[in-house]
């Protein structure tokens, strides 16, 4: 973390969080989620809201899972959406690099995710 300058972490790993290297982060989030298909809303606004208070205090993250390459997209689209873009423009920008297309997932999901965020005061 030091050499990165990485202050913050949200880490995904369904069993424990990883140990990682370096002088322990001014935050850190972990959540037992393995990909995606686990993340209801709950999960969606809270990883959203770390994200924004994240960003809001210039903090560089680091967002990581345990189980590989590109499980964290959804984090990156709750933030998004929480950050006032539409459903439609972030499903867009997480199929664009650095991201792999296809994004498979449930756009209902997300629509139902928008309607929650907009009532939740922390997002914006």
């Amino acid at each position: 973390m030091d050499q990165t300058g990485i202050s913050a972490i949200l880490h995904f790993n369904p069993v424990s969080p990883e140990r990682f290297a370096g002088s322990v982060p001014e935050q850190f989030l972990w959540m037992d989620v393995a990909d995606e298909t686990q993340a209801g809303i709950r999960e969606r606004l809270l990883a959203a809201v770390f994200l924004h208070r994240c960003i809001t205090q210039n903090l560089r993250i680091l967002v990581h899972s345990s189980l590989g390459l590109h499980r964290t997209r959804w984090a990156y689209v709750a933030y998004s959406i929480c950050a006032g873009h539409s459903v439609k423009a972030a499903l867009r920008t997480a199929t664009e690099t650095p991201w792999l297309a296809p994004y498979h997932t449930d756009q209902a999901v997300w629509e139902e995710f928008a309607a929650a965020c907009r009532s939740e005061s922390d997002c914006s």
